[in-house]
């Protein structure tokens, strides 16, 4: 795999800024069945590595030698320090926080599922006014901002809409990806998700996601394209995108008045599925930011999920595994940009 060159340049003039989450996962398994209460249980493999939306995320943007900065913060201690080394060039615009850092126990299962035991810690105790003096010091136009986890973000979610609203006014892009609400797709959950709606441009979910904030029910037994997303549409930016991650299936991106566009995934040995969803958003964001094509923009996501969920320790794809272009120079940037806002 490919490393992104000269990741000292992520902070001047970003592609993408992430707005999440960022946690130490312990991933140990795999574990079937579940163990009696009391007993021991030996595993066979255990990983101490970088999680939480934003931090994959991040992980993966690096690896595609995408130029971007991260806006999260971190609980003050052992942890937190580990963090901090993980990401030697994108701590500029964290914060610390006199709190632990959460932390995320994930138990994985040999049928490819996993069980995640998480702390609140840190992410309880982001403060919507830190992210909004750290998104004021950058230049936000023309750059996409991803919201990632914010249904699990206690502190910032009264405040978020307002967040949009800045960054808006910046110039910028706003994609949202929630994940899965810790008390369900409730009837107050997804009144304050579809309030978000109209301020985003691009959506970002899986598919048991955007089955519960359109039908308000989860149902494996749901098709997506039973779905009305043209509804959901209407309420978002002109020119907006809503974006199904449909596993092994692959994905499907929705836009107003026109049909659904499907990008099957090629068959993949299956070795870790932890953060397929924040890998897929990387690479559909990479190429979305240098202006490929919404067919181009799947496929490299899938692409860049698929290498991800096959790699084991985890690796993320270069840009040339998952065939993204080079960024263009700034005229045709800003030219592209500015087209990519009136029409996608």
């Amino acid at each position: 795999m490919i490393e992104a060159p000269n990741p000292k340049n992520n902070l001047k003039n970003p592609e993408i800024v992430t707005v999440g989450t960022v946690n130490v996962d312990l991933i140990m398994g795999p574990q079937a069945p579940w163990p009696i209460p009391g007993t021991e249980v030996i595993l066979p493999d255990a990983n101490l590595r970088e999680g939480g939306g934003a931090g994959i995320t991040a992980k993966a943007l690096t690896a595609l030698g995408i130029r971007h900065r991260m806006v999260v913060n971190i609980g003050n201690d052992l942890f937190g320090d580990w963090l901090m080394k993980q990401y030697p060039d994108l701590v500029d615009d964290w914060i610390i926080d006199s709190v632990d850092t959460a932390l995320t126990v994930g138990i994985t299962h040999p049928d490819g599922e996993r069980t995640f035991f998480s702390t609140p810690g840190h992410v309880a105790q982001f403060q919507p006014l830190e992210l909004q003096n750290k998104l004021a010091g950058m230049d936000l136009n023309n750059v996409i901002v991803l919201f990632v986890g914010t249904s699990l973000m206690p502190t910032i979610r009264p405040a978020l809409i307002k967040i949009f609203e800045f960054v808006k006014s910046k110039g910028g892009l706003i994609a949202l990806d929630t994940a899965w609400p810790t008390d369900g797709w409730t009837k107050s959950m997804r009144a304050e998700v579809l309030s978000w709606i109209p301020y985003t441009d691009i959506v970002l979910l899986n598919e048991a996601e955007a089955q519960g904030l359109l039908s308000g029910e989860r149902s494996l037994s749901s098709e997506t394209t039973s779905l009305d997303y043209q509804s959901i549409l209407k309420q978002m930016s002109p020119n907006s995108l809503f974006v199904t991650k449909l596993g092994k299936d692959g994905a499907r991106v929705d836009r107003l008045g026109s049909p659904p566009l499907i990008k099957k995934s090629d068959e993949t040995i299956v070795k870790d599925t932890i953060g397929a969803g924040d890998s897929f958003n990387a690479g559909f964001l990479a190429a979305y930011a240098r202006s490929q094509s919404i067919e181009t923009c799947l496929q490299v996501a899938v692409d860049t999920a698929r290498h991800a969920i096959s790699s084991h320790p985890r690796c993320y794809p270069g840009s040339q595994d998952v065939g993204l272009k080079d960024y263009p120079d700034q005229r045709s940037a800003q030219k592209i940009f500015k087209k990519r806002k009136q029409a996608v």
